[in-house]
C-alpha cells in the first residue's frame, strides 16, 4: 500500500492490518518456533527493533524507518497472540485501550472551539494529557510509571525531570546524577545506573516519611522535601 497521510483511506489501513494479524495468527497455528516464545523471550528482540528503529530515524532513512516500524508492529501482534493463548486479551483489546486512552486524554478533539495559536494548541494539550493521566492512575510516588529497565542515561534524565516537577529542590540532587565519569572502575553505565536507582530510593523515603508526619499522602512542598530528604548512606 502506498499513498500520503491525506491520501489512504481508512479501509486501506484497516484491510492491510487485518492482513498482518491473520498472517501472524497463521505463524501461530502452524505450531512451531512462535509457540515456544514468551513476553520474557522476546525481549531482546524488542529492545533490538527499538534501537535500530531509533538508528533509522537518526540517519533520516525513511525506507528503514518504515520497514523498522513494521517489526515494531510484529511485536506487537507477537505479544498479544502470546496472551490471546493464555486467555488474557488480544490485539483488539490492545487496539481498544489504546483508542480508549487517548480519547480520555484529548478532550479538545470533541470541542467546537480551539484555541488560535499552534502554542495554545500544545499548552492546552499537554495540560489536558497530564490532567487526564493523573485522574486515571493513583500514583503514590512522583516516580511511578517509569520504566527503571531504560538505559541509564535516560533513566537519570527521566528520574531527575519527575522530581524537578514534583518540586525536588536542585541542591538535592547528588553529584553522581550530574556528572558520568568514563574510564573509572566498573562501567559508566551501571554506575550512572545504581547512583540512580539510589536516588530514586531517597526519593520513595521522603515521600514516604513525609505521609507518616501528615497522615496523608499528598505532593511535597519544597520545605517537605528538605525537611523529610534521608541522610546520604554510609560509604
Amino acid at each position: 500500500m502506498t499513498g500520503t497521510a491525506d491520501s489512504v483511506s481508512a479501509d486501506q489501513v484497516a484491510h492491510e492490518i487485518v492482513d498482518a494479524v491473520e498472517l501472524m495468527d497463521r505463524l501461530w497455528r502452524f505450531g512451531g518456533w512462535e509457540t515456544t516464545q514468551t513476553h520474557d523471550s522476546l525481549r531482546p528482540y524488542l529492545l533490538e527493533e527499538t534501537y535500530e528503529l531509533l538508528d533509522a530515524i537518526q540517519s533520516r532513512d525513511i525506507a528503514t524507518i518504515r520497514e523498522e516500524l513494521g517489526d515494531l508492529l510484529l511485536q506487537v501482534l507477537f505479544h498479544s497472540r502470546i496472551a490471546q493463548a493464555a486467555g488474557e486479551f488480544t490485539v483488539g483489546d490492545v487496539a481498544a485501550t489504546l483508542v480508549a486512552k487517548l480519547r480520555h486524554r484529548s478532550p479538545h478533539l470533541g470541542r467546537a472551539e480551539v484555541p488560535a495559536s499552534l502554542e495554545q494548541k500544545i499548552a492546552a494539550q499537554e495540560k489536558a494529557w497530564e490532567e487526564r493521566k493523573s485522574a486515571e492512575k493513583a500514583r503514590r510516588s512522583c516516580l511511578d510509571g517509569i520504566a527503571m529497565a531504560q538505559p541509564a542515561l535516560a533513566l537519570a534524565e527521566k528520574i531527575r525531570s519527575r522530581a524537578a516537577k514534583a518540586g525536588l529542590p536542585e541542591e538535592l540532587i547528588p553529584d553522581s546524577l550530574r556528572v558520568v565519569h568514563l574510564g573509572g572502575p566498573g562501567s559508566a553505565e551501571e554506575c550512572l545506573r545504581q547512583a540512580t536507582v539510589a536516588f530514586a530510593e531517597r526519593i520513595r523515603s521522603a515521600e514516604d516519611a513525609a505521609e507518616a508526619a501528615r497522615g496523608e499522602r499528598a505532593p511535597l512542598t519544597e520545605a517537605d522535601w528538605r525537611r523529610h530528604w534521608p541522610a546520604p548512606p554510609l560509604s
